[in-house]
């Protein structure tokens, strides 16, 4: 039952970007929205995640489903994006973007059980990501 919970999560995903109504609509807004809601329906599992990754982790033949369930959810989150008015360029990057925002806050908060809970991480990671484009490397 280690991919019993996709079932729940994608939709839930899906309708957090087509039903936005958000009046002052941006890119930022629309996935600090969809990253909000996938933090709100995983804090609760956190523990269960924690173990659930882990055996992920230990198997290659999970890792794989693992990624290539990610594809699948990115590719639907982008067809999301697409019906919400971005362009296909545009919500491909988004979708992209998103998940690897999104995969990285995961990671760290399943390892490190005192610091900030999973919404706290995904408020600070999206700004990080643009701190981190706008200052290149050095």
């Amino acid at each position: 039952m280690l991919f019993a919970d996709d079932d729940d999560l994608l939709p839930a995903l899906l309708a957090s970007i087509v039903d936005s109504d958000s009046a002052e609509r941006t890119a930022e807004r629309d996935m600090a929205s969809a990253l909000a809601t996938l933090a709100a329906l995983l804090e609760p599992q956190r523990e269960s995640l924690g173990y659930r990754q882990r055996i992920i982790d230990s198997q290659v033949s999970l890792s794989g489903r693992e990624l290539s369930k990610q594809a699948r959810w990115q590719q639907q989150v982008m067809e999301a994006l697409i019906t919400r008015g971005y362009a296909p360029d545009e919500a491909d990057l988004l979708s992209a973007i998103g998940f690897a925002v999104f995969r990285r806050a995961l990671h760290t908060w399943i390892a490190d059980p005192a610091g900030p809970d999973l919404g706290a991480r995904l408020r600070t990671a999206l700004p990080r990501a643009r701190t981190v484009l706008d200052a290149g490397a050095g």
